[in-house]
């Protein structure tokens, strides 16, 4: 119970502060602003990154299925928001386990899949500004992400030869392709893309590149050692750090980034029990 304090104390003093700032009233007008198409279209778009996400790691780990995949990746991504101090990554090497991944194909697949991750992450921002700027210029420079992964696996040879670095450097060695790495990258922008886009069709009155770089901000927050219960808090003040330097009022980005935040993790609950719940049955019956 004590891990459970910290994370429930910092994200009591977020809300406490929230409220403060941004009356209870002005919060559920705000929420009772939201189209019900939007909403429906926006959880669309939050599951279609899901299965894109679920399509890179397919790529890396091809002895599951996608469907497999699909679980164990909704499953993870709803444990990590609910368990503190990162704890619930452990469900990723704990499900693939159940699924014949051994440990540390499973590891080495989830650090490349990070690393992608956060590269994609990157190429989304820099995308969306260059997109504000010359349309033109951001599809031109879509397959420069294809130039950057094929450099990308270049980086294995300045792995040196010891420890667990020689069975990393094994296992890109064994597994990572050109094909695969153009893939991997692709895979992890187009799954940014499309969960930036989940919420911001529910708030376009904010600046593109603005609500792109806050979303990316909140997003960072996911690789914290620590975190408020749920990541309320630790989501909210990476989304806020952005927008306060680009001149956004603190009240409106708070408010906007605890919508965005409650909505991802309602979207993921959806998908992260129904997953749970399917992961344990489909263990049952395996012989």
């Amino acid at each position: 119970m004590k891990r459970y304090l910290l994370p429930t104390l910092v994200s009591l003093i977020f809300l406490s502060f929230l409220l403060y700032l941004v009356p209870i009233e002005e919060l559920v007008s705000s929420l009772k602003g939201i189209k019900p198409a939007d909403l429906v279209l926006a959880f669309c778009l939050y599951t279609l990154s899901q299965v894109t996400r679920s399509l890179r790691w397919r790529k890396i780990l091809k002895d599951l299925s996608l469907w497999e995949i699909f679980l164990i990746n909704s499953a993870n991504i709803f444990l990590n928001n609910l368990l503190p101090a990162r704890t619930g990554e452990l469900s990723w090497f704990y499900y693939a386990k159940k699924h014949g991944v051994d440990l540390k194909t499973s590891t080495w697949a989830f650090l490349i899949g990070r690393g992608y991750d956060l590269l994609g992450l990157i190429s989304l921002v820099l995308f969306s500004y260059l997109h504000v700027k010359d349309p033109a210029s951001a599809l031109a420079s879509l397959p420069v992400l294809g130039i950057i992964s094929l450099l990308l696996r270049l980086m294995r040879s300045f792995l040196p030869e010891c420890g667990k670095l020689m069975d990393l450097k094994d296992f890109l060695r064994r597994e990572f392709t050109p094909l695969l790495s153009v893939w991997l990258l692709s895979l992890s922008f187009t799954s940014f893309l499309l969960k930036a886009l989940s919420v911001y069709v529910l708030f376009s009155g904010f600046g593109l590149f603005e609500f792109t770089l806050a979303f990316a901000g909140g997003e960072l927050t996911s690789v914290l050692p620590f975190h408020g219960f749920m990541g309320y808090g630790t989501y909210e003040t990476g989304f806020l750090i952005p927008m306060k330097v680009i001149g956004a009022e603190v009240r409106d980005a708070l408010k906007v980034g605890f919508i965005v935040h409650s909505f991802l993790l309602i979207s993921s609950a959806i998908w992260g029990i129904i997953s749970i719940g399917f992961l344990h049955t489909l263990s049952r019956k395996s012989p």
